[in-house]
């Protein structure tokens, strides 16, 4: 990669702006909602409950991934301008590194304000793990949590979502507004501040290592190692 090419990943005039953003997210929630995808899952501990949690997880990513290919076709923009560039092999390193450093930072922090304002309601994917009784099932739920889903969130958060934020407001407050809106939409009142945390420094990840992958790569270790944790302590 020339340096040229690395100064402007992420794109320092991206094409699109963060209403187009925001649109995308809308248009997606329309799709979702009459195939009942916004729902809460349920029966979550048998083998249907987690094959149709899996089917859900790929259709919505697939559905992220179309629509914002179809959006790129549109302003004429290739995959790169999201990120999807080679990236050195010693930020993939430190994208596998600060993974570990998130599972265990934000796991700590979690436990705290957990002890303080009381345990939050578990989220699908955890009491899938926890509800999983096959290996094959776990391996189908670790490639959703640690592959798929932080494709696809990287994607829209760093991939399309930061670049206009950073051209408005500046490199620093375009990191912390990135983090603020990856946190907002997870809807999680009382992981919000892990979520920022983590938000901020995946975000960080992208601005530093200029490419999208080491923050993909950091992201689905996080989320490896979490569905590991969940998978031991589930007896």
């Amino acid at each position: 990669m020339s340096k040229k090419t690395k100064l402007q990943i992420p794109p320092r005039k991206p094409k699109w702006n963060i209403w187009q953003g925001l649109l995308l997210i809308a248009i997606i929630t329309i799709i979702e909602f009459p195939l009942g995808w916004l729902e809460s899952p349920q029966d979550l501990e048998s083998v249907r409950g987690i094959l149709n949690f899996v089917k859900v997880g790929l259709g919505d990513s697939l559905l992220y991934f179309g629509v914002i290919i179809v959006f790129l076709k549109l302003i004429r923009r290739p995959l790169s301008d999201l990120g999807f560039v080679k990236s050195s092999r010693r930020f993939i390193v430190l994208g596998f590194i600060t993974g570990i450093a998130l599972f265990i930072g934000v796991g700590l922090l979690g436990n705290l304000l957990t002890k303080i304002f009381g345990t939050p309601a578990p989220q699908s994917f955890a009491i899938a793990v926890k509800g999983a009784n096959y290996t094959w099932e776990f391996m189908l739920l670790t490639f959703l949590g640690g592959v798929v889903a932080p494709i696809k969130e990287e994607m829209f958060f760093r991939g399309l979502i930061y670049p206009p934020l950073r051209q408005i407001f500046g490199r620093g407050k375009g990191i912390l507004l990135t983090g603020l809106f990856f946190a907002a939409l997870h809807l999680e009142i009382i992981r919000f501040l892990p979520l920022f945390i983590g938000g901020v420094v995946l975000t960080w990840l992208y601005e530093r290592s200029s490419s999208i992958w080491p923050a993909i790569v950091a992201h689905g270790t996080w989320n490896v190692l979490m569905a590991l944790a969940l998978w031991i302590q589930r007896y």
